[in-house]
């Protein structure tokens, strides 16, 4: 993990927010640290007589972001929202809107509680794979206190919203010192923080360096692969599993197949029926992939037991309007097919199942895998409006 600031091209990005901008580019320009859509920064300024959080909008491109991308709040009228108590994310969300300053097209991030009570002037928030693969095992608290310490206190599950930025607040008052960096969020990545972009930013990457460092240790992040010599893949049952998902889903979906090495070796794993069903890397990426992928191509008893899933956590009525297809399949024939509502949907698909590959197989190989509690992530399918019917 190397930084990548540049003095020239940092004092290309002007204002009060150029220097936010660019370091959320940066971040959102590395897949190892944020995926399509994920992730979130904020600035915390005084441009005029009151304290203004900038936070990244909702479903704002971290990579693409524009200084028109954030959303300005009224600091003190965030913090006042966040006092009160009982608020369900919905009703907290409501409140919030009512805090911007101005008006927006785009909603503040979820997370906008979390970089409000924060006492940093930048936060921000990613996926990082490498932080992952060394959080996501059995005895995870164990290991990250091990590794981090002080530096970077753990949180553990909350989802998103106002309970997450409780339990931050809360492990930072408890257990920060001067010498802390960032925060380390169980089954969902990790907050840095600074008192200036470039200092927050490198944070980032300097949690990340060292959990790469960990895995490198204990051999755990090269990833075992062969390169077998395939024959063609038989286009009959890649077409009747096509039309199989289609049918389950309730629609027609495109498919995505990839052969690589790294996905054949998973679905060729002697433990695979095991280790993919723990579900994925954090809850947010089960909007794409599902909580878990199809083993095999029987694609008629993975859609009931997902249908038995949803309804267990959900409920019947907010199950009955998801449907039960699978959008990863594994096979040890096939390699890994994603399925999604056009190409670019199940491309996307098949990239984040990757990096889910890539975090299970590291975490594996220095523990016992473990996800977010099932009822979590059948949350996180619902909130964050997972495959519909």
């Amino acid at each position: 993990m190397e930084s990548l600031w540049n003095d020239a091209e940092a004092s290309r990005y002007k204002g009060e927010l150029g220097p936010r901008v660019y370091t959320s580019r940066l971040l959102g320009g590395d897949k190892s640290l944020v995926l399509y859509g994920g992730g979130n920064t904020s600035l915390k300024a005084r441009p005029a007589t009151a304290d203004v959080l900038f936070v990244k909008g909702s479903g704002s491109d971290l990579g693409r972001v524009e200084a028109a991308d954030f959303v300005p709040l009224d600091l003190a009228a965030v913090r006042k929202v966040f006092e009160r108590s009982g608020m369900d994310n919905r009703a907290m969300a409501d409140a919030v809107d009512q805090c911007v300053i101005g008006t927006s097209a785009i909603r503040p991030s979820i997370e906008t509680m979390l970089h409000a009570t924060l006492p940093l002037n930048y936060v921000e928030h990613t996926h990082a794979d490498s932080i992952l693969a060394v959080a996501n095992v059995e005895d995870g608290e164990r290991v990250l206190a091990e590794v981090y310490g002080e530096l970077a206190p753990t949180v553990g599950y909350h989802d998103s919203g106002v309970e997450l930025a409780r339990a931050c607040l809360d492990a930072f008052q408890r257990h920060g010192t001067p010498r802390t960096i960032g925060l380390i969020l169980r089954f969902h990545g990790a907050v840095a923080f600074g008192d200036s972009a470039r200092a927050s930013y490198e944070n980032m990457l300097r949690l990340a360096a060292i959990a790469e460092e960990f895995l490198k240790v204990r051999n755990a992040w090269e990833i075992p692969v062969e390169t077998p010599a395939l024959l063609p893949a038989d286009q009959g049952a890649l077409s009747g599993l096509q039309a199989e998902v289609s049918k389950a889903a309730g629609r027609p979906l495109v498919m995505h197949c990839t052969r690589d090495p790294l996905g054949l070796a998973f679905a060729r794993r002697d433990d695979v029926d095991t280790v993919s069903q723990q579900g994925p890397a954090t809850p947010q990426h089960a909007f794409f992939t599902k909580r878990v992928p199809l083993v095999g191509r029987d694609v008629a008893s993975y859609a009931q037991r997902y249908r038995e899933y949803l309804e267990r956590h959900l409920g019947k009525a907010a199950a009955a309007d998801m449907d039960g297809a699978p959008r990863i399949v594994l096979d040890p024939e096939f390699g890994m097919c994603a399925f999604g509502a056009d190409e670019k949907d199940a491309a996307r698909t098949a990239e984040i199942y990757q990096h889910d590959i890539e975090i299970i197989s590291r975490a594996s190989a220095h523990g016992v895998y473990r996800s977010a509690p099932e009822a979590a992530v059948a949350l996180a399918e619902l909130e964050y409006g997972g495959p519909r019917a």
